[in-house]
């Protein structure tokens, strides 16, 4: 009996001591480091105000947790709109983690910024997103920005480049290519 007593004693000993030795993986809660309106307009990628015309789905990332896609439709801008239609990407876990949810048919001051794994525009609840009707200090401080339509850009964007710049980009391809081929074919002629 009291052999059984010892040897239980050391198991629990042992699997204490484990715990205590290798712990799970640490969770952190969300911190966020205060900055004013100019700060923001200077850090982020993207500035807007906007309607949620779409709610996509809720997904796992591999890096950043849950992530949910928003798309935009964009009312006035301060910063790094290209499209009518903007879609940014969401934290959308709890509070706890920095996630933000964003409802339908509702308007908001979007900060959001370019994430360099994925080069799409990402916000958090740390970017201080708000809805339009709470903003009224920071659209002060941001002063008049410009009132956006579907003739200023194109109907979408994903947070890379579109427009005018796409359209130059693939007829260069297209002219180098075409310029290559007839450099080949007229050096081949010649021999």
């Amino acid at each position: 009996m009291k052999r059984r007593l010892v040897m239980f004693m050391l198991v629990l000993l042992l699997v204490t001591s484990g715990l205590a030795l290798f712990p799970g993986e640490k969770m952190y809660a969300c911190s966020c480091v205060e900055s004013g309106v100019q700060e923001r307009l200077k850090t982020n990628t993207t500035v807007f105000t906007g309607e949620v015309v779409k709610k996509g789905q809720s997904q796992q990332s591999k890096h950043d947790g849950m992530l949910r896609e928003y798309i935009f439709d964009v009312d006035t801008a301060w910063k790094g709109v290209n499209a009518k239609k903007m879609k940014i990407i969401a934290s959308d876990g709890g509070s706890e983690s920095c996630g933000i949810q964003f409802e339908k048919n509702q308007s908001y001051l979007i900060y959001a910024h370019q994430y360099e794994l994925d080069h799409k525009l990402h916000t958090n609840l740390c970017s201080r997103n708000v809805l339009v009707e709470q903003a009224g200090d920071d659209l002060k401080l941001l002063g008049a920005g410009k009132v956006v339509s579907k003739e200023d850009f194109g109907e979408t964007s994903d947070g890379g480049r579109s427009g005018p710049f796409d359209l130059i980009l693939y007829g260069t391809v297209i002219l180098l290519a075409t310029l290559a081929v007839l450099w080949f074919w007229r050096r081949k002629k010649r021999i």
